[in-house]
């Protein structure tokens, strides 16, 4: 409990019979089976409200829902732990695969703690744990996610109801943070960032992965062009997005740096023949991953059928990292 703190004053939290109270403002914060809910409904904005009604399945037709399914979860986290522990990917496709290369990057090493923002239940966060035997802590405004995460738990990670723009972690709580496809739909994704970089221990990592603004020429874009904008995808209205909130990669890199952080850099991500991949052939990846040995040209080839886009920062998302100075 030493690195939670009260998320409205950052006051120190003290236990009580209905959960863990605040010593400087009096806000008492309700405790089930270890898992602590930060959140109060006067405390959401309008943006995370409606997020969260998407996410609890109160609002109808955004595509969610089956995640709230605790066998659909259990089997999801098995999934992505089992992927893992191939050595190659964080989860059975190419994103994964692309997640996996960039956390090598930050280079976690065990026992490191990792704070996932917008865990949902869990399963990224384990797949983490089992690929390098961190520490894992996640937070999630969905109830109904975190209560299946700490159902199911194989890695003995620590779940919280929270919300990404107020964290309840004292200042450099965490060795790396990672937040994947949530800060494309907050109200203030400067401030979430600044909260990232707060919670960071000196010499910490960040790796935020999200949709991008500059969708050109990507399969979704091409999807939607020979379609007359009737392909109705998951980033044009499904599940909370809306594409006047996504940014580019040069924006979210400058919101790491003006926050503080050292460095900053970011790698586009699914562009054309990679996003093809993962939705057309959702069973070439798991296919490679039994045959490892043939991974590493097809890999190769993607890439470099993809590399024009890439290289010119069209992509339907990319992967921002970054590194805290570490004195």
């Amino acid at each position: 409990m030493s690195i939670l703190c009260c998320p409205a004053c950052r006051g120190a939290l003290d236990e009580a019979d209905e959960g863990l109270a605040c010593a400087a403002c009096g806000v008492v914060y309700r405790v089930e089976r270890c898992s602590a809910d930060f959140t109060r409904e006067e405390g959401l904005d309008e943006a995370a409200t409606r997020q969260r009604d998407i996410y609890e399945g109160r609002l109808a037709g955004q595509g969610v829902g089956a995640f709230l399914d605790p066998e659909v979860a259990r089997n999801l986290t098995d999934t992505y732990v089992e992927a893992a522990r191939s050595g190659y990917v964080l989860a059975p496709n190419w994103l994964g695969l692309e997640y996996r290369r960039a956390l090598e990057r930050l280079a976690p090493f065990p026992g490191e703690r990792v704070l996932d923002v917008g865990c949902s239940t869990g399963s990224m966060l384990s797949a983490i744990g089992a690929a390098f035997g961190t520490t894992g802590t996640g937070i999630d405004f969905s109830v109904g996610a975190v209560r299946l995460a700490v159902e199911y738990n194989p890695l003995g990670n620590e779940y919280h109801v929270a919300d990404a723009l107020n964290l309840p972690f004292a200042d450099g709580s965490f060795d790396v943070v990672v937040s994947f496809g949530v800060i494309e739909h907050v109200s203030d994704p400067e401030r979430m960032v600044g909260e990232v970089v707060r919670v960071l221990a000196p010499g910490g990592r960040a790796l935020i992965y999200t949709t991008c603004r500059r969708s050109r020429w990507t399969w979704h874009w091409w999807q939607r062009l020979t379609s007359g904008g009737r392909y109705h995808l998951g980033v044009d209205d499904l599940a909370g997005h809306d594409p006047e909130t996504f940014l580019l990669p040069e924006e979210l890199e400058g919101m790491f740096l003006a926050s503080g952080m050292e460095r900053a850099q970011t790698v586009v991500v699914h562009t054309l023949y990679s996003l093809m991949l993962d939705e057309a052939f959702p069973g070439m990846v798991p296919a490679l991953l039994a045959k490892p040995r043939l991974l590493s040209p097809v890999s190769r080839a993607i890439e470099l059928a993809d590399a024009l886009l890439n290289d010119r920062a069209y992509g339907n998302e990319f992967l921002a990292l970054a590194w805290k100075e570490a004195s």
